[in-house]
């Protein structure tokens, strides 16, 4: 039986994950699509290593692997669109089709 409340709080494992994603999404050409993903795994990485050193002192940002699992998800939409922001591209205002 998989035990949700042990792995969901290992940073190790959600590194993993995120460069998996990151990776995959560069060679494998999935065009920025489980990109947020990776990036989201990398920083509930990051807060879950703040929160089990205790750096963020009696602060609790994850009580079960529940919020740990819904905070990935938010974070991933938020990054979904962060990227889509930043790599947008301008909207041509010249309506010729034959300019370039």
């Amino acid at each position: 039986m998989i035990d949700f409340n042990y792995w969901a709080y290992v940073e190790e494992i959600w590194v993993i994950f995120g460069l998996f994603l990151i990776i995959a999404d560069i060679f494998l050409g999935f065009n920025f699509f489980v990109l947020p993903a990776g990036i989201a795994a990398l920083i509930i990485s990051g807060l879950l290593y703040l929160e089990n050193r205790a750096l963020l002192g009696d602060f609790v940002l994850f009580e079960t692997w529940r919020t740990v699992i819904f905070s990935f998800a938010v974070v991933a939409i938020v990054s979904v669109g962060i990227l889509k922001l930043v790599f947008q591209r301008k909207k041509n205002t010249d309506s010729d089709v034959n300019t370039y």
